[in-house]
């Protein structure tokens, strides 16, 4: 039996009996927490590694659903997607389950989205694509399934070669929503960014979209929008995602496990330290227009997700949502693992100019500034030279960059990466390269 098929049928086996329990559920009542632990045993019992792990990820997507952490949306995309279980074959279990869901998560907004679309705020999508119709055309096809009425699309095609044009003049031409922007030469994903938000980004919300990403919670626009609405000092607002591992096929949840508003002062100070991680690129990230101007997004070289982040929690604070809202792709072909030096160098750069800007513009403490950077130098770099680094020179680059800019920072990744630079120094020689080679 194929593994899909043994994966399918173990899924399909554990809704069953999910299913029978609430229908007769044991004396003292049925707790949703109670009923999911029980099985918890059971998986525990499967025989084979892969399939367990995906039936203990399931238990938790289930869970997630109960506590109204994720949409009906989500957990039937996630049934499809992992286990080939379509929602017409056990409409009556996710019946059954929508009347077990409690009210502790985010309860859905009450904007009307019947209404006039020209009421609400209007939320302006920016996706930047190269080569992956395939890929952009689900992007796009998940944004236009949003309840929420007042959007518009703008795709900016960074001069592609694989019919990206002609998929999109075929599958959105007619679409008014929908934008389509196409360069003659290829000119990265920051300047694109900015492009496209120069000549259509005019939404009161904007998200900027990777064409590789998509959603796949229907109402998260409406929800994001509401959330802006109670709270008008937050610059964004974000949510939690599936992690899509191509290689194995794998959907794996993944938390920010976020405050459900967390102050500005303390997520800049803190970013991607422990308690405060990065969304997952901007995948779900609604930012208010107001604070990227202000935050001079315009005239920024580096228009990557963390530096975005970075700009405007020096403008306002970030909202949580948590709830799984869409899709991060893992396919070893995103850009966090084929980091150029100059890339490096340029978002470096860009880092310094945010201190600069935090201690000129909003008042923070030279010192603790000088002392983030730092830290933002050797996180860097250190991965850059973990995972990127191919050549003694790529090291001595580095080095020579932070011993400019950060003499504590270069200090410090000296001494963690002295054996392999050494190690990178004796490769160059050719016979030592044979000995190591025999």
């Amino acid at each position: 039996m194929a593994q899909s098929e043994e994966l399918r049928q173990a899924g399909y086996r554990l809704l069953t009996q999910l299913d029978d329990d609430i229908q007769q559920p044991q004396a003292g009542g049925l707790q949703n927490t109670d009923l999911l632990s029980r099985y918890r045993a059971t998986v525990s019992s499967e025989a084979n590694a892969g399939i367990q792990q995906n039936l203990e990820t399931l238990i938790g997507v289930i869970r997630a659903y109960l506590l109204e952490r994720a949409s009906e949306d989500a957990l039937e995309y996630y049934l499809s997607q992992q286990f080939n279980i379509e929602a017409t074959n056990i409409r009556e279990l996710l019946n059954n389950l929508a009347e077990l869901r409690t009210a502790d998560g985010e309860q859905a907004n009450p904007l009307n989205t019947a209404a006039d679309p020209s009421t609400l705020p209007k939320i302006s999508v920016i996706i930047t694509t190269y080569n992956r119709k395939e890929f952009l055309h689900q992007a796009v096809q998940s944004i236009l399934r949003q309840d929420y009425p007042h959007k518009e699309i703008t795709v900016i095609d960074d001069c592609s070669s694989d019919g990206t044009a002609d998929m999109m003049s075929r599958s959105f031409g007619d679409d008014p929503r929908v934008i389509y922007m196409q360069n003659e030469t290829n000119r990265g994903p920051g300047n694109n960014r900015r492009k496209a938000l120069s000549a259509h980004g005019d939404g009161e919300y904007i998200l900027f979209l990777d064409d590789d990403d998509y959603l796949i919670d229907r109402s998260y626009f409406s929800r994001a929008v509401h959330f802006h609405q109670q709270h008008p000092e937050l610059a964004f607002v974000a949510a939690n995602v599936f992690l899509e591992y191509s290689t194995t096929g794998q959907f794996k949840p993944s938390s920010l496990e976020l405050s459900r508003i967390t102050p500005k002062e303390a997520y800049f100070s803190n970013f991607e330290q422990k308690g405060y991680p990065k969304p997952a690129s901007t995948l779900t990230a609604i930012f208010k227009r107001d604070a990227l101007m202000k935050m001079d997004i315009l005239n920024m070289s580096m228009v990557n997700d963390a530096s975005i982040y970075l700009r405007a929690l020096l403008i306002g604070d970030a909202g949580f949502i948590d709830t799984l809202a869409g899709v991060y792709r893992i396919h070893g072909n995103n850009i966090t693992f084929h980091l150029s030096q100059s890339f490096l160098i340029e978002n470096l750069e860009e880092k310094r100019l945010i201190r600069n800007m935090a201690i000129e513009r909003y008042g923070y403490s030279k010192a603790e500034m000088n002392e983030w950077f730092n830290h933002n130098v050797y996180d860097t770099i250190s991965y850059y030279l973990m995972n990127s680094a191919k050549s003694h020179t790529d090291f001595k680059s580095m080095y020579n960059w932070s011993s400019i800019h950060s003499p504590k920072a270069y200090s410090q990744l000296k001494r963690q990466f002295r054996t392999r630079l050494l190690k990178k120094q004796l490769l160059r020689v050719s016979f030592v390269r044979a000995l190591l080679n025999r």
